[in-house]
């Protein structure tokens, strides 16, 4: 663009000095020297060129830095891209050796679930690490042995000496098989499965673990440490009504996210049953001391009857003592007076 307006501002001065060497040859007498208007011209154009020869240095200076930056502007531009580019690459590779490096973790992790035994000792160790987080190490009994011989996982010391039971299962393998299968008529038959194996775990904490003549609650917890598998249970597989049957063999169920709210629970219900068995304590006494006021009523009663009897005996035996020392005194006077009238006769 800058080149243009030089080309155009060279070829206006040209046209410029042509026009001013005509104008001056036309007007010029005849004895006037052509060399000095010649002169004239030539200085003309001299000083134009000049200016446009500084114009065009300067134009191209600016030209010139303008590229150099912009040079150095993409340059830097490319260096940040290329280094972006280089690192993002490193970040990628890194995020995929940790894809790699996790998916060896879960498929160990996995390995571990395949063997029930492990299984049981990490839903065991998850159950223990809520517990330490709520109640002290004096009210958690690990392994809580009853007189049977039977083993609940932990045993929690409750308001009034209650036990409360809590045992974790992980009916794994029959979830997985209900849950992976994409099959709707295979499906069903394995959602029965797994229902079924999921009573049997109700059924056995149940029959094990809820002992009221050794002190336990008459309520169990059944603790599920996979939310997926709590899930299901609580509200997929609603027309099964696992919970109702839970319910009615007296087995709260529990999951990582709910065990806290239902030890709670259990903890202010039996706090109102200790609260209430006091006050049913307070009324009992009570009833034994209105039953002793109501005896003690009686006997004052028949102490007033008693007294009551003792002072008419009194008033009555005061009145026949009256009566006999009036008697006796009628007696003497009459003595008296028959004695006094034995002496005057003789």
């Amino acid at each position: 663009m800058n080149e243009i307006i030089l080309i155009i501002a060279i070829l206006s001065g040209i046209v410029i000095g042509a026009a001013i060497f005509y104008f001056l040859w036309r007007r010029n007498d005849k004895g006037t020297d052509i060399n000095v208007r010649l002169d004239v011209i030539e200085k003309t154009f001299e000083k134009l060129l000049s200016s446009i020869k500084v114009d065009i240095n300067d134009q191209l200076r600016s030209s010139r830095e303008l590229m150099d930056s912009s040079n150095r502007g993409m340059h830097e531009r490319v260096k940040d891209f290329t280094e972006s580019i280089t690192s993002l690459r490193h970040n990628v590779e890194q995020v995929h050796k940790s894809v790699e490096n996790s998916v060896d973790k879960m498929s160990s992790f996995q390995n571990i679930f395949k063997t029930p035994k492990l299984r049981g000792q990490w839903g065991e160790a998850n159950l223990e690490y809520i517990l330490s987080q709520v109640y002290p190490e004096e009210r958690i009994l690990k392994q809580y042995q009853f007189k049977n011989g039977e083993a609940v996982d932990f045993a929690i010391k409750l308001p009034n000496d209650f036990l409360l039971p809590i045992d974790s299962k992980f009916p794994l393998e029959t979830y997985i098989s209900y849950a992976e299968e994409s099959v709707e008529s295979a499906k069903t038959p394995k959602m029965q499965v797994f229902i079924r194996r999921v009573k049997e775990e109700i059924d056995s904490i149940s029959a094990k673990y809820i002992k009221p003549e050794e002190n336990t609650t008459n309520r169990a917890i059944m603790f599920v440490p996979a939310e997926a598998v709590y899930y299901d249970i609580m509200f997929s597989l609603t027309d099964a009504e696992l919970v109702e049957y839970a319910s009615k063999k007296g087995v709260v169920l529990a999951s990582p996210n709910t065990l806290n709210m239902t030890l709670s629970v259990f903890e202010h219900w039996f706090r109102d049953i200790t609260v209430s068995k006091k006050t049913q304590e307070i009324i009992k006494r009570l009833g034994t001391i209105l039953l002793d006021g109501k005896r003690l009523g009686e006997s004052y009663d028949k102490l007033g009857k008693h007294i009551t009897n003792v002072k008419s005996s009194y008033d009555e035996t005061g009145k026949r003592i009256e009566l006999l020392t009036e008697r006796v005194d009628k007696v003497i006077t009459i003595g008296e007076g028959g004695l006094k009238q034995l002496a005057d006769k003789e």
